[in-house]
């Protein structure tokens, strides 16, 4: 019993389905015609029926003024140099599309930003006009034709509104008077840098709104609800990351009267990890090789010279890198430190290589102490003959004597070959034909 209750039921609320896709179906265009005018609803029946409303079965009875006959109506008598209503208050409001570039040497900023104004202007009224519409958009050209507060971004070193491919201006007029403007625009602004901790800095970047014609007495701005906010979620450059975006307004005194000022901070956090790479590991390795020297002998003063002087110079290449791309402080940075420090580590091992060359050669060259002549002695030089005819016994003296200069370059050729670091024989050594010889004593030592 119950199952058949259940198909009874589902078969009711298909016929129902089927019989408003029906009228859906036969009056689709007529119900598109008359969506603006009435609100619908299903009856009992399962038909649609509409809900009275009487605003828009007046406004569609009537003839409703379009915007032509509006605007027509509205330029009659209008003075876009009057006040509207003596005074106004301007509200704004800015969203952040991009910011493309920081610049270290300039110290500014690119950044491109839609920015809204809101002000009630009496004069531009319509709603009594019975419209078609309760709210206009309109041309730029029809802004140059109205009252507007002449705001400006008063510190931007370069402001211009988009182009592509019109003119990025919107304009919308609303029945009560109220209009909205947003431009589209591409600002230079300037920042500002505190080097002392680079490159584990900040930055701060500020631009300043306010009207350029109107004090606080004809003109009042301020922030909406929303203030400044961003478009993406999340802004990165490659060497920032922008980390807050704040707003405030302040009076500012001029000699022609107060003026409101709206700021927006942009703060930034710069990014140290290519720093890391290029300066701070490469200076670092750069005094580990320097100090390569240490573990040299003390005879290789060509090569620990060679390690020392181009660790100085890499050292120099490196710095210079760096700072041509900051500007020209007078203050001393925290790479400044790190990178003066370790030149003087560097020129240190070069020292150590001057002094230990300096104690080295003192030692090759012991002062030598004269021997003091006997009186035998010269006694026995002063009766000796001299000759200059060589005889048969002197022959056993000159092969003597040979044989000691031979004995005398073999040893000093054992001492140069003891003392040298890398075991390197010079080439000229032993071309008398006692080289063997003396590489075999060596080698049996």
């Amino acid at each position: 019993m119950n199952l058949l209750q259940l198909l009874l039921l589902l078969s009711t609320l298909m016929i129902i389905c089927s019989g408003r896709k029906a009228v859906y179906r036969r009056n689709s265009r007529h119900l598109r015609r008359l969506s603006r005018h009435y609100d619908w609803e299903v009856d009992e029946h399962g038909a649609l029926r509409p809900i009275i409303n009487s605003t828009k079965v007046e406004r569609s009875t009537k003839h409703c003024a379009n915007e032509t006959e509006i605007l027509d109506k509205i330029k009659t008598g209008y003075n876009r140099d009057k006040i509207p209503g003596g005074k106004v208050s301007v509200t704004v409001e800015v969203w952040v599309q991009e910011i493309t570039t920081i610049s270290d040497i300039t110290s500014d900023f690119t950044l491109d930003i839609y920015i809204s104004e809101q002000w009630l202007d009496p004069a531009l009224e319509y709603a009594y006009m019975n419209p078609c519409k309760y709210n206009m958009s309109l041309k730029s050209k029809i802004l140059e034709k109205l009252w507007t507060p002449n705001s400006c971004f008063i510190n931007s070193k370069t402001a211009v509104i988009h182009k592509s491919p019109f003119l990025n201006i919107f304009l919308m007029i609303y029945a009560n008077g109220t209009v909205w403007t947003n431009y589209r625009l591409k600002l230079q602004g300037p920042c500002r840098m505190d080097l002392q901790k680079f490159p584990f800095d900040n930055v701060t970047c500020t631009l300043v709104f306010e009207s350029f014609n109107y004090n606080t007495d004809e003109v009042e701005m301020d922030w909406s609800a929303i203030g400044v906010d961003k478009m993406q979620k999340k802004i990165e450059l490659a060497d920032y990351v922008l980390t807050n975006i704040s707003n405030k307004r302040t009076v500012e005194p001029y000699p022609a009267g107060n003026w409101h000022e709206l700021s927006m901070d942009f703060h930034f956090r710069r990014k140290a990890g290519w720093y890391i790479l290029q300066a701070y590991l490469p200076t670092y390795l750069t005094i580990c090789i320097s100090w390569i020297s240490f573990a040299l002998g003390a005879k290789a003063i060509p090569a620990r010279t060679m390690l020392g002087v181009n660790s100085l110079l890499a050292m120099t290449f490196q710095f210079g890198n760096i700072i041509r791309n900051l500007p020209r402080v007078s203050y001393v940075k925290a790479i400044d430190v790190w990178m003066l420090s370790c030149m003087t580590f560097v020129f240190c091992s070069l020292l150590e290589l001057a002094w230990i060359g300096y104690l080295s050669r003192e030692d090759e060259h012991p002062p030598e102490q004269a021997t003091p002549l006997t009186a035998n002695a010269v006694s026995h030089s002063n009766l000796k003959p001299t000759s200059s005819v060589p005889t048969a016994n002197s022959t056993p003296n000159l092969f003597h004597r040979r044989n000691k200069t031979q004995s005398e370059e073999e040893a000093a050729l054992l001492t140069s070959i003891r003392e040298n670091d890398y075991g390197y024989i010079p080439p000229g050594f032993g071309l008398n034909g006692s080289i063997a010889n003396v590489m075999s004593r060596f080698t049996a030592r």
